[in-house]
């Protein structure tokens, strides 16, 4: 499950808060249900988001992640549901942004989302 899920650097967090609005989260929220593909990436900025399975938490990821980019791109479903738990700080990349800055080689996102892509290919390639 891991291997979807991409930690985030000091500066693609910056890129991010500069190009994205940040929005906190008051109440537990779930964003993403199983078998569903993602309408946006997450990131989380600060706080937590529980993955599950059938309602039973899977694991827990904490601030400085990068979650759904993967089945965007792939328009693959997830395999859990994803809930945005109180008090946390998250930046939502919309499906459009995401796959246009797989285009535009200018757009301030193309780097991160590339660098995701590479990754799962070299991830691929070791197995």
């Amino acid at each position: 499950m891991k291997k979807k899920i991409n930690k985030l650097s000091e500066k693609a967090i910056k890129t991010l808060k500069e190009t994205h609005e940040i929005l906190s989260i008051n109440n537990d929220c779930d964003l993403v249900y199983e078998k569903q593909i993602p309408n946006a990436g997450i990131a989380l900025i600060d706080g937590e988001i529980e993955l599950t399975k059938k309602s039973k938490i899977l694991e827990k990821i904490t601030s400085g992640y990068l979650l759904g980019i993967h089945h965007i791109i792939n328009q693959e479903p997830v395999k859990f549901g994803c809930k945005v738990k109180k008090d946390s700080k998250i930046i939502l990349i919309s499906r459009s942004d995401v796959l246009e800055c797989i285009k535009n080689k200018e757009s301030k996102l193309f780097g991160l989302i590339s660098n995701i892509k590479e990754d799962e290919k070299t991830k691929q390639s070791k197995k």
